[in-house]
């Protein structure tokens, strides 16, 4: 029986301002525990996880919750030295001769891929099987190189190498390798990851794989299914639209109160004590969390909220994810990623696409990247305050514990724990015009 390794150390810096990438939660519950519930599903019952300095208690506590027919280890990976470091201090936990499958907590693959996975390795004992989706532009990650030319996109076809972000118009082929692997036998990786480590980091993992390569048959293992991997904010949105994608049926649950002239479309999952005022609407594919209400003429659409938000009056919430105890009244939110305990106050919008309808860029770590996306709104980190009547520029991030005041037009990022206003200048004058309440009688008259 295969060992399940799971990698969720790592610092999620790029996912700043949210926290950490396991822990991001999706339908009421973290991808880690997600993914741990499917592999067990499978049937994999030893799992490893690997956690980092900053996430292991989390992760520990995490997983104490959630009763798996499973043996759970933890490996600390106490410094962010790469994937390679990671898998070399999770295979050391494991005998020599055992086979491994290799994941990634917050890679979102399909329940599904996971049983292929693992009869074909039960087929194929010695053989390495690696998971690869399609790409139809340049992603910065692993391409396999294939052994044949003319894949089959249903079956496993045999590959030689990886090659590491090699860039734009130098990718062998267009399949990117998922972090999916069956490794056939851990002291022989383990090996091939000693031998790689005096090179750059980055790609140790890739060079000790090409090595184990050259001793065992090895075959793509294609995902057809929709998948999704969180690197950066925005793919948050990414994550939640495979997700809402696998709704299959509406799921509303019996203490779900819908007011009269409130409205449930499409497939939906509205979980305990959700609440829907006069004229409020849900349209699927959607998912509502616990106790969360929704004010009169609110309209949620495509989207997630966590559990105990507030979708007030005349709010209209699109293709955007939610943490817990949000709060709005009177807003539009589009495109964004809004962590919890966040507020709006009444008139505050979120801008969501360019002038030009040109691809929004976000700044990670210092630099402007690209999303990839020509709808994007904000991403809004915890415990944040924007004031009424705000505009909000696309693709600005805005902190932790920030305060955004009134009527401010905001097109800069906001960091952690800052404040920032606008400044008034409020001209007087003696007013002249007298009006007298008959004066719009004309007027009272057209409405009638």
């Amino acid at each position: 029986m295969l060992t399940a390794i799971i990698l969720a150390g790592g610092e999620s810096s790029r996912l700043r301002p949210l926290g950490d990438k396991s822990l991001q939660r999706f339908m009421g519950q973290s991808l880690l525990a997600r993914h741990l519930r499917l592999l067990a599903g499978a049937g994999l019952r030893e799992m490893v996880i690997v956690t980092g300095a900053s996430n292991d208690a989390d992760i520990r506590a995490e997983c104490a919750l959630l009763g798996l027919n499973a043996t759970i280890r933890f490996v600390n990976q106490p410094e962010p030295l790469g994937m390679g470091d990671a898998a070399a201090r999770a295979l050391t936990a494991v005998a020599p001769d055992a086979a491994v499958y290799l994941t990634q907590a917050h890679d979102l693959l399909a329940p599904v891929f996971h049983h292929a996975a693992l009869v074909q390795a039960t087929a194929q004992p010695d053989a390495i099987f690696i998971a690869a989706r399609q790409t139809t532009a340049y992603f910065p990650g692993g391409y396999l190189i294939p052994a044949t030319t003319g894949q089959d996109e249903s079956s496993p076809f045999p590959i030689r190498g990886i090659i590491e972000k090699p860039g734009p118009g130098n990718e062998p082929s267009a399949w990117v390798t998922l972090v999916a692997h069956v490794i056939p036998h851990a002291g022989a990786m383990l090996a091939a990851l000693a031998a790689a480590s005096d090179g750059d980091p980055g790609d140790r993992y890739e060079r000790a794989l090409t090595v184990l390569m050259h001793a065992h048959p090895t075959f793509a293992l294609p995902h057809q299914q929709s998948t999704a991997s969180l690197k950066y904010p925005w793919h948050m949105l990414d994550i939640m639209d495979v997700l809402l994608g696998d709704i299959s049926e509406p799921v509303i649950h019996p203490t779900v109160q819908i007011a009269e002239g409130a409205s449930i479309r499409g497939k939906v999952i509205v979980a305990e004590n959700v609440r829907l005022f006069p004229g409020a609407a849900i349209i699927g594919p959607a998912y509502i969390g616990p106790g969360t209400i929704l004010g009169n003429h609110a309209l949620v659409r495509d989207s997630m909220t966590g559990a105990r938000c507030i979708i007030g009056y005349s709010t209209e919430v699109a293709r955007s994810w939610l943490g817990d105890d949000v709060w709005f009244h009177t807003n539009y939110v589009g495109d964004s990623v809004i962590d919890s305990n966040v507020s709006f106050g009444s008139g505050t919008v979120t801008g969501n696409l360019r002038l030009d309808e040109g691809i929004i860029k976000m700044r990670v770590k210092g630099e402007r990247i690209a999303t990839g996306r020509n709808k994007l709104g904000q991403v809004i980190g915890s415990g944040t305050r924007v004031g009424i009547n705000a505009s909000l520029m696309p693709g600005i991030v805005i902190g932790r514990d920030a305060f955004v005041g009134p009527s401010i037009l905001l097109g800069e990022d906001v960091p952690d724990g800052k404040r920032v206003t606008v400044r008034q200048q409020l001209d007087w004058a003696d007013n002249t015009v007298q009006r007298r309440p008959e004066d719009r009688d004309a007027f009272r008259g057209k409405l009638s």
